[in-house]
């Protein structure tokens, strides 16, 4: 078999969030200027780059204005196959905005820097690393991580998403930052006094608590107690219904996309 018949074959252009669009070259929000710089991903989901700031604009960011760096995330607008996507990119962005609007304040949450089209947005970007075993991890990191997830939770948001490791941050400045709420849950206030609302977010609380010591006994397990091994062990209905459900269906989709050349998202 030649080089040729070798080489995989480019992608469908449905398989991105954007089609075999690029994100803006600049954006506007909230009055701030904001030129690309890079790329960091372009999934089916959404698409993410990094910008910076040129100019000081608003009054609210003069002296930090020029050379601020922030994240512009675009939920899906291309069409599947020809059904059509924007809405749902819409409705996802939305749910994501308001949630980053909600916690606005609590220490270790990007801030929110404005909506960018019907599907984008951007939020402050956090200097940092996905969080792994190398890292100088110290149990203040897991305590403020704790801290963390308990301000979410009294604000009635569980973040579902904390079984990623890499959407737990560890910040250049040694703390830690979530990023990504992409499919986080949030008990509205209409719907807190709702019994299906309110059993459904005890659920993802406790997938979330789950989540929070199975990565401090791998990661840190010389100051964890039992208690902590004990709740490390707890694995709920969701995550059953996870491991069941979502490994056969990410096999299927690595199996999928091995048959292209994905260094070509154009």
């Amino acid at each position: 078999m030649n080089d040729a018949m070798k080489k995989k074959k480019r992608p469908p252009a449905a398989l991105f969030a954007m089609g075999r669009e690029d994100l803006p070259r600049e954006v506007e929000a909230m009055g701030v200027r904001w030129r690309f710089v890079k790329l960091f991903k372009h999934d089916f989901f959404a698409a993410t780059g990094l910008y910076e700031s040129q100019n000081g604009s608003d009054p609210a960011l003069r002296g930090e204005g020029e050379g601020r760096m922030a994240v512009l995330k675009v939920q899906r607008t291309y069409p599947l196959w020809g059904l059509p996507m924007k809405w749902l990119g819409k409705k996802v962005a939305n749910h994501e905005i308001r949630i980053y609007e909600k916690l606005q304040g609590v220490r270790g949450i990007p801030t929110f820097l404005g909506r960018v089209g019907p599907t984008g947005f951007l939020h402050e970007f956090i200097p940092g690393v996905d969080l792994h075993a190398k890292l100088p991890l110290t149990s203040e990191f897991f305590a403020e991580l704790e801290t963390l997830f308990r301000e979410l939770h009294e604000r009635h948001v569980a973040y579902v998403d904390s079984n990623k490791r890499e959407n737990i941050l560890y910040g250049d400045d040694g703390k830690p930052w979530l990023i990504d709420f992409q499919i986080s849950f949030e008990c509205k206030r209409g719907e807190r006094d709702n019994f299906l609302a309110k059993a459904i977010l005890r659920k993802f609380v406790k997938a979330d608590w789950y989540h929070y010591y199975k990565h401090k006994t791998r990661l840190l397990p010389g100051v964890c107690t039992e208690d902590d091994f004990e709740r490390a062990k707890r694995r709920g209905f969701l995550h059953q219904l996870h491991r069941l459900v979502a490994r056969p269906i990410i096999r299927v989709r690595r199996m999928f996309l091995s048959r292209y050349d994905l260094d070509k998202t154009k």
